[in-house]
């Protein structure tokens, strides 16, 4: 099992305890399952318990360990949140990790690329718009790790903010870029993003993992015309 190169890929969130039953339907409304682990121990799901519905997985799956200050819900230990990683990584197709951790999670990095797996380095500015600073940091690092998947989540509150955002899509059409608006106008962004060429789209399987988040069968309806 891979996880999904085909463009735009529908990854379908899943943060409760009902919605790790996803991974083993026979069909979802998405091409890869995000597994928001930070979401799922803040909810006192047992890692044991995660490992198990990995185990049994049906799709392609993205590995998640929010942090706080990116939509994160557990205030991780390094070491721990590392340790985690390593250890439910040959059981996922796929990771993601912050650019704000990246330093600290190298090893991770450096392990799932000898295993194979896909790698999505991603950037939140989930309060106000990321400016146009922001946008050039985020690709400048981008750059400097070949193979990764760059996803960019900012908040919307202005046609201008939205224009931005596709931008980095337009701007860069040769590279593995997925970027999507949050917030109460980031819906209608979904589409409009991935005519442009975003890698991915998200939408939640269980429940919105992110302000103004569709579902993942809304997202497929506003692609399937592409």
């Amino acid at each position: 099992m891979k996880f999904p190169i085909a463009h735009p890929a529908v990854v379908g969130s899943v943060t409760t305890p009902a919605g790790l039953k996803a991974l083993a339907r026979a069909k979802l409304s998405a091409d890869a399952v995000e597994v928001r682990v930070d979401a799922l121990l803040a909810q006192g799901v047992a890692v044991e318990k995660i490992e198990a519905a990995l185990r049994a997985r049906r799709h392609p799956v993205l590995l998640t360990l929010r942090l706080p200050a990116e939509g994160g819900h557990r205030p991780w230990k390094v070491a721990e949140r590392r340790e985690l990683y390593l250890r439910l990584l040959p059981l996922v197709e796929a990771i993601d990790v912050e650019f704000a951790s990246l330093k600290a999670m190298r090893p991770v990095l450096a392990q799932a690329r000898l295993l194979g797996r896909t790698v999505v380095l991603s950037a939140h500015a989930l309060r106000l718009p990321a400016t146009p600073a922001q946008f050039s940091k985020w690709l400048a690092l981008h750059e400097t790790e070949p193979g990764a998947i760059l996803k960019i989540a900012s908040q919307i509150k202005s046609w201008r903010d939205l224009q931005r955002l596709a931008a980095v899509l337009v701007n860069h059409p040769e590279r593995e870029i997925a970027v999507m608006g949050v917030g109460p106008h980031g819906n209608q962004s979904r589409a409009v993003l991935a005519a442009l060429g975003s890698r991915l789209v998200y939408g939640y399987l269980d429940r919105p993992a992110a302000p103004g988040q569709p579902s993942a069968a809304q997202v497929r309806a506003m692609i399937l015309p592409l």
